[in-house]
């Protein structure tokens, strides 16, 4: 059997978006996108499945809090999630890179600035993520609160630590204030998430084919 070719270059795509906004089911789509065409792909995702990312997961559902009940203090949370993002990089992120294999990130340096800069400093927050590596291509998946709401009441998913409409409106205005400096993260797509999965998927092909052909490699 003929292994898989190399990617021409290998891609570090990240979609972003509030809890709700189709990041995880548009990732799977830009997935099977890529390999339809011949490329090697990666999908993963943050908090990340090492063992800095798992313990986020279990705080973000309510564990690990203090005898009194208090939860983990917003910049801890902070450091944390910049912790896990150094040993995503380290473990996975960069191999798959150097291996010629595009890498998927379900969130990644965006959804730090944008949720934890609801609980501590902006300006602190976003020194730990000075020097991070910058994605081939960002894609924020806007979307109302109503509409990712209910997105999260069909699929059944638990209430997590920032979903609260209160602190999700903050994080969706930190969002697209984000995206508005996209000077700063590289190449940016802002696009609106509210449409069919078929529709947001057709939206993040064409953005991706661009970045691939302004590399001039085949896709």
């Amino acid at each position: 059997m003929t292994p898989p070719r190399q990617n021409p270059r290998a891609l570090f795509i990240v979609l972003e978006g509030i809890d709700g906004s189709g990041t995880t089911t548009q990732l799977a789509r830009l997935a099977g996108h890529l390999r339809a065409r011949d490329r090697q792909v990666l999908s993963t995702c943050e908090p990340s499945r090492g063992p800095v990312g798992q313990l986020l997961r279990e705080i973000l559902l309510g564990e690990h809090k203090s005898t009194s009940g208090a939860p983990v203090d917003g910049r801890a949370m902070a450091l944390l999630f910049a912790a896990d993002r150094c040993d995503h990089l380290a473990r996975e992120i960069e191999p798959a890179l150097v291996a010629g294999v595009d890498v998927l990130s379900d969130r990644y340096v965006w959804s730090s600035l944008a949720y934890q800069s609801v609980e501590a400093d902006r300006l602190w927050v976003e020194k730990l993520a000075e020097g991070i590596r910058v994605p081939d291509l960002t894609v924020f998946l806007d979307v109302s609160l109503e509409v990712a709401a209910e997105r999260r009441r069909s699929a059944g998913r638990p209430i997590e630590r920032y979903d609260g409409d209160g602190t999700l409106a903050r994080v969706a205005d930190n969002y697209r204030r984000i995206a508005s400096e996209a000077a700063r993260w590289g190449a940016v797509a802002v696009l609106d998430g509210a449409g069919t999965a078929a529709e947001v998927e057709r939206q993040i092909a064409a953005e991706v084919a661009r970045i691939i052909e302004r590399d001039g490699a085949p896709s």
